[in-house]
């Protein structure tokens, strides 16, 4: 009769573990907690037993014993853009071999419910969190995450300053941008962006001015529309601007959802892009890189911001003590088919925009 296998009647243990290695008890458990202190060969050993046995680490005693959830967060203001799928995927894989889970949530860039979901993660006891919060100014919102338990890395947010964050290179983006546009030819050139209270928003309209100025081309106030990342903001500050006084020639969309509204009012109009307007995304897409034509827009890895949240979350759990952690990542303009010198004749002067 056949013996009946170790895996049949009970649980591998941390002991089959270590007898399989030939390594003592502790050793194990500081290979599974990622302590420092085991030497490469015994490592080694104890991850090929482990591999080998198909031992899983008991989590909720490991929780126990060390007084962690294993779980970190990430709040963004809306899942449903594409590409931050790209940054929580790259996040997780920085933190799986470390043994922690990741749970995410939409904030819809409301402080309120930011506020609600602060308190939830600390009565849910996690780890850590990352965040790009709606408001770098409101007060409470700012006390609240300088007060929680665990900590925080801010997405593409300055304040509160004393945080560990990761950050865009968005002035060099747009600087970029607009510096493009004029050797096109364009020196009316319009940007659509957010609230001007966040970081995102700030550094884009630097590099704007920036690019501007270094064009010697004139601002007129009433191409900078800096008001909300609404999909619905795109729309209408585009339709507003074609029937301005001095409409532009060229659109920079900064941020990632105004692309379809700016689009979708260009096709109401009438018009043809690149030929009658100029558009570039302030932030690379599949509907920018899948249009027709494509959109020339400003790209940066949120593969790296992700990777650098998981680093800086786990460095700050295993030393509190660390200096201020940041981590920019630079942009780059994507040069596509949606920008071409400018007609003679104004948009205005050919479509009347329906007010």
């Amino acid at each position: 009769m056949t013996k009946p296998s170790r895996s049949s009647h009970r649980k591998t243990s941390i002991l089959d573990v270590a007898q399989k290695a030939g390594v003592s008890l502790g050793t194990v458990s500081r290979v599974i907690n990622h302590h420092a202190s085991v030497s490469p060969d015994k490592r080694s050993r104890v991850l090929e037993a482990i591999d080998a046995l198909g031992y899983s680490p008991d989590k909720v005693a490991q929780s126990m014993r060390s007084h962690r959830s294993m779980t970190f967060a990430c709040v963004m203001r809306d899942f449903t853009v594409p590409v931050l799928s790209m940054f929580v995927d790259a996040m997780q894989r920085e933190i799986d071999s470390f043994g922690f889970s990741l749970m995410v949530a939409s904030s819809y860039h409301d402080p309120l419910r930011e506020m609600s979901l602060l308190m939830g993660f600390q009565q849910r006891r996690i780890d850590g969190l990352v965040i790009a919060s709606s408001s770098e100014k409101d007060p409470a919102l700012r006390s609240a995450m300088k007060g929680m338990d665990f900590p925080i890395v801010l997405i593409d947010r300055d304040s509160p300053s004393d945080l560990d964050r990761v950050m865009v290179n968005h002035a060099q983006g747009v600087n970029d941008a607009v510096q493009y546009l004029s050797s096109l030819g364009h020196r009316s050139i319009a940007i659509i962006t957010g609230d001007p209270d966040l970081h995102p928003t700030r550094h884009r309209l630097l590099g704007y001015r920036k690019g501007m100025k270094a064009c010697k081309l004139t601002i007129k106030a009433d191409w900078i529309r800096a008001i909300s990342f609404s999909g619905d903001v795109g729309y209408h500050e585009t339709l507003r601007l074609l029937d301005s006084q001095h409409p532009p020639s060229a659109i920079i969309a900064g941020g990632s959802a105004l692309l379809p509204g700016v689009l979708r009012a260009a096709r109401e109009l009438q018009l043809r892009i690149p030929q009658d307007l100029s558009v570039i995304a302030g932030a690379d897409s599949d509907l920018a890189s899948l249009s027709s034509p494509a959109i020339t827009a400003i790209r940066w890895e949120h593969d790296e911001l992700g990777r650098a949240a998981g680093r800086f979350l786990m460095a700050r759990l295993k030393d509190p003590s660390l200096d201020g952690q940041h981590h920019q990542v630079n942009a780059a303009l994507i040069v596509r088919g949606s920008c071409a010198p400018p007609e003679r004749k104004s948009v205005r002067s050919k479509h009347k925009t329906p007010r």
